[in-house]
């Protein structure tokens, strides 16, 4: 009869053991999901990082006196491509959101600039931008709102706590952003 307890204690125990490893294997797949969705994010957001100086430049010609606006956008620039932390990141983006409506508006005061070549065709290529950021966002926040679900999920949320997994901020627009993209589009 011992021998019997021995065994069920022993494969209550595996049973246990690979349920612990299925449910790891969930959260790593959910993590790495996440991080791959960061990282396609990450390019969009680089990508308008490298065609900010073009954007300001084009612009400056004609908008002499936008001396701080400009600067603005060059130093948020440079703190967005060194930020270290995902917050970092997601504040600088929004500050730069702001800045990169205020250019774009100004095109509104200087019709010389809104009929400009060059400057329709960044425009463009940033509309397409901020479009690719958007779908990237959004894959990123539907990824991280599945994990931070999953993590909270009673019994699973034992494990979590006890491993140290922790929640992952979203990503979120910001009212700017949206008169942005609003305006961008209105004005092709």
């Amino acid at each position: 009869m011992d021998n019997i307890n021995l065994y069920i204690c022993f494969f209550i125990i595996i049973v246990i053991l690979i349920i612990i490893f299925i449910l790891i294997n969930k959260i790593t797949i959910k993590k790495n999901n996440i991080l791959n969705a960061y990282s396609s994010m990450d390019i969009m957001l680089k990508k308008r990082y490298d065609l900010l100086p073009n954007l300001v430049k084009v612009i400056k010609a004609y908008t002499k006196h936008e001396k701080d606006t400009f600067e603005k956008i060059t130093n948020l620039r440079t703190k967005g491509l060194n930020s270290k932390t995902d917050e970092d990141k997601f504040k600088i983006n929004t500050e730069l959101n702001q800045e990169i409506n205020s250019i774009m508006l100004l095109s509104e005061n200087y019709p010389e600039l809104k009929s400009n070549i060059n400057f329709i065709q960044l425009q463009t290529i940033l509309n397409d931008i901020e479009d690719q950021i958007s779908a990237a966002r959004r894959t990123y926040n539907a990824h991280v709102t599945d994990y931070n679900i999953f993590i909270k999920i009673i019994p699973i949320n034992i494990l979590t706590f006890i491993l140290g997994y922790k929640k992952y901020p979203l990503f979120e627009i910001k009212e700017e952003e949206k008169e942005l993209k609003k305006w961008m589009n209105n004005d092709e």
